[in-house]
C-alpha cells in the first residue's frame, strides 16, 4: 500500500505508522479493537490480511488465535452472517499481550 507522493516527510510519516500497526499486530490485541464488539475468527482474521497485506491460512489462524493465552473469550453464540454454515462468535479476552505472538511470514 503505497501513495503516490505526499508532501514533504508525509510518505515516511505514513509508511512508519504502517509498519508500527502492521509490528503491534503480532504481540498485542490491537486486531480486536477493529473488529465488532462480538466477532468470528474469519472477521478477525481479516483484520490481519488487510493490515499485513496478506493472506493467512484459515486452519493456522483459527489455531493460533484460539490458543493465544487470553486473547479471545467464547460467547457461546453462534452466527451465520458471512453465509455458509455457523460460526462461533468471540469478543477480545482479557490478554494485554499475545502469547504466542502471531508472526507474519
Amino acid at each position: 500500500m503505497r501513495a503516490e507522493h505526499l508532501a514533504f516527510d508525509h510518505d515516511r510519516i505514513l509508511a512508519d505508522g504502517l509498519e508500527r500497526a502492521r509490528a503491534k499486530l503480532e504481540y498485542s490485541p490491537l486486531a480486536t479493537a477493529f473488529c465488532p464488539p462480538e466477532f468470528t475468527v474469519a472477521e478477525l482474521r481479516r483484520v490481519y490480511e488487510v493490515v499485513w497485506d496478506t493472506r493467512l491460512d484459515p486452519r493456522n489462524f483459527h489455531r493460533k488465535v484460539t490458543g493465544a493465552d487470553g486473547l479471545l473469550e467464547p460467547t457461546g453464540r453462534t452466527t451465520t452472517r458471512d453465509g455458509g454454515r455457523p460460526a462461533q462468535l468471540y469478543r477480545r479476552g482479557e490478554a494485554d499481550l499475545l502469547y504466542p505472538p502471531m508472526l507474519r511470514g
